[in-house]
């Protein structure tokens, strides 16, 4: 099902509909934002601006993901829901995809039923990972080597 404005506003309605630790701050920011850009690869993603000259509660201190939710659906697959910030702690993003990894475009006819999982997630709960990288000569990652 092709993303929409429509589809971006009841996403928004879902979420104000829930009971959350943060539903104050996120109806505000709702109540004086507006839905942006829609992402176009058959998720129901979409932007979030909230104007500057307002006054808002922050989701949270500075940009990152704040807050994941899993719903159970109608269809096979759960609906996943992500929502991110901007550095002003206001709500920019809102990936709205079928299955775990958006694994085809939303179908048409879903409906979310139960919440199955919540986890707030800021870039603060990311523990700091030391990697070295090593280039290798070896080439039998290229396409058609055999043993």
């Amino acid at each position: 099902m092709a993303n929409s404005e429509q589809h971006a506003a009841d996403w928004l309605n879902f979420l104000l509909a829930q009971d959350l630790p943060f539903a104050e701050a996120l109806s505000t920011q709702v109540g004086v934002g507006k839905v942006g850009q829609l992402c176009a690869c058959g998720c129901h993603g979409f932007a979030f601006d909230v104007p500057a000259n307002v006054d808002f509660l922050p989701l949270q201190s500075g940009p990152g993901i704040f807050y994941e939710m899993v719903l159970s659906s109608n269809f096979s697959e759960e609906i996943d829901l992500l929502l991110f910030t901007d550095e002003r702690g206001c709500l920019s993003w809102v990936d709205v995809t079928y299955g775990a990894c958006n694994i085809e475009p939303m179908p048409e006819g879903i409906v979310p039923e139960l919440v199955t999982g919540i986890w707030p997630g800021t870039r603060k709960d990311l523990p700091t990972v030391e990697v070295e990288v090593k280039h290798s000569t070896k080439s039998w990652w290229k396409f058609g080597y055999r043993r």
